[in-house]
């Protein structure tokens, strides 16, 4: 195979000529530029204007999701009672509740209460 610079214009003009004969020839009318830009401008305006819708609501849904956890962070926040006390309170409340528990009982059954001595 000879690489020279003769021959590689020729195998080019052979591809241009079998790439002729494969394509019609356009026609050439008075309106084929402004039809051709037509085509074009109609092609770039849709994907411009779906890019254009893409991107502004992607906007808004992350405004939107910003805003929320901003007004997650506003709430206020509620602290348990089991976080803030002690053991020992926790039992002593459980405790208290108990005997309130017992005496409830009791009143509802018709008897009284009785006393402890520790209180």
């Amino acid at each position: 195979m000879n690489n020279s610079p003769l021959n590689h214009e020729k195998e080019f003009d052979q591809l241009l000529a079998s790439y002729r004969e494969a394509c019609e020839a356009p026609e050439a009318s008075a309106d084929f530029m402004p039809r051709l830009w037509e085509r074009i401008e109609s092609r770039q305006s849709w994907w411009s204007g779906q890019a254009w819708k893409w991107a502004n609501s992607l906007v808004a849904a992350a405004a939107m999701a910003s805003l929320f956890f901003v007004m997650l962070q506003m709430l206020p926040r509620t602290s348990g009672v089991f976080t803030s006390a002690t053991y020992l309170e926790t039992l002593a409340d459980a405790h208290d509740d108990a005997d309130a528990m017992g005496d409830m009982a009791l009143a509802t059954r018709g008897t009284a209460p009785q006393e402890q001595p520790g209180r």
